[in-house]
């Protein structure tokens, strides 16, 4: 059966009201974790959406991603994290082109190579704790 869009609403609030529970008590390392989670969340929903015949542009799924992107991006400690921030930067500088690329284009394809992507740094990212 397949969801309605107040079911989809009153999914996304919950998901959204228990995400910020675990936002309030969760160190930095783990709010990092928790974007990585979203952002996985968004780019395959975005892929999903153009596979059910979607246009994914405009839509809350592709504006979360980019903000995460961002969000990521504009969270690093250059001073502290020297060659690593640089490097994550442009990492994410890339994403978001690709992001920006796929949903212009409506292409599941680009998104899943995109969440590839994100899946690996969000994998190493995991592996500090």
């Amino acid at each position: 059966m397949p969801a309605t869009a107040s079911t989809v609403r009153a999914t996304g609030l919950y998901r959204r009201m228990q995400s910020e529970s675990r936002a309030a008590a969760a160190d930095p390392v783990e709010l990092v974790t928790m974007l990585y989670d979203e952002l996985e969340i968004a780019v395959g929903v975005l892929a999903a959406m153009v596979r059910q015949g979607q246009r994914i542009s405009a839509t809350e799924p592709a504006h979360r991603a980019r903000a995460i992107l961002i969000g990521l991006d504009a969270g690093l400690d250059h001073e502290a994290g020297g060659d690593v921030a640089a490097a994550l930067t442009r990492v994410y500088g890339s994403m978001r082109r690709k992001l920006d690329k796929a949903v212009a284009a409506n292409d599941a394809e680009g998104l899943d190579e995109l969440l590839e992507g994100i899946q690996t740094v969000s994998s190493a990212w995991r592996q500090l704790r």
